[in-house]
C-alpha cells in the first residue's frame, strides 16, 4: 500500500531484486510505472486485497485504517508500516511492526545508498519546483496524489 509514493518507487524494485513477488496498489494511471519497477502486478486502492501473504506494507495509510491489508496477511505473517497508530485491532495472530529506522538500528541504508550512487536504485521524481514554490510543494504532497519524490531545487 502506498506503492507509487517516494519510500514505495524505492522498496518495490528492492524486493523484486531480491526475488519478492510484489503486488502494489496503484491507479490505472501509475500501474505501468510499477511494472516498469519490477512489480509483477498491480491493483486498484479499492479492489479487494490479494489473501494469505506473507508480508505486507503500508506506506501511506494511517494505522487506524489498516484492516483491509492487515486481512490480507496470513496468520504468522508480517505487517510492515510508517505510519501510526498501532496495533492493528483484530489481528493478534500476525506480527505488525512499525519501522521508522531514524536511529538506523535495522541497517542495509548504506546498501541502499550504494545501490542509489551507482544508478541500481535510481529515484523516482513525480514532480520539481523551484525553491519560491516550496509552499506549493508542501500543499501538493499533502493535498494530491503524488508519484514519487517532489523535489525542490534550491
Amino acid at each position: 500500500m502506498g506503492a507509487t509514493g517516494g519510500v514505495g518507487t524505492a522498496l518495490v524494485p528492492l524486493l523484486a531484486a531480491a526475488g519478492v513477488r510484489v503486488v502494489a496498489t496503484a491507479t490505472a494511471a501509475d500501474a505501468d510505472l510499477l511494472r516498469a519497477l519490477d512489480a509483477e502486478d498491480t491493483i486498484g486502492y479499492t479492489d479487494a486485497c490479494p489473501r494469505q501473504v506473507d508480508v505486507a506494507f503500508n506506506l501511506a495509510l494511517p494505522g487506524d485504517r489498516l484492516a483491509g491489508i492487515a486481512g490480507a496477511v496470513r496468520t504468522g505473517g508480517r505487517l510492515f508500516t510508517i505510519t501510526h497508530p498501532l496495533p492493528v485491532r483484530g489481528r493478534d495472530d500476525i506480527d505488525v511492526e512499525f519501522v521508522l529506522d531514524l536511529d538506523v538500528r535495522l541497517g542495509g541504508m548504506r546498501e541502499v545508498a550504494e545501490l542509489a550512487t551507482s544508478g541500481a536504485l535510481p529515484a523516482t521524481i513525480g514532480r520539481r519546483y523551484v525553491l519560491g514554490e516550496g509552499p506549493r510543494a508542501c500543499a501538493d504532497l499533502v493535498r494530491e496524489h503524488t508519484t514519487g519524490k517532489l523535489v525542490v531545487t534550491v
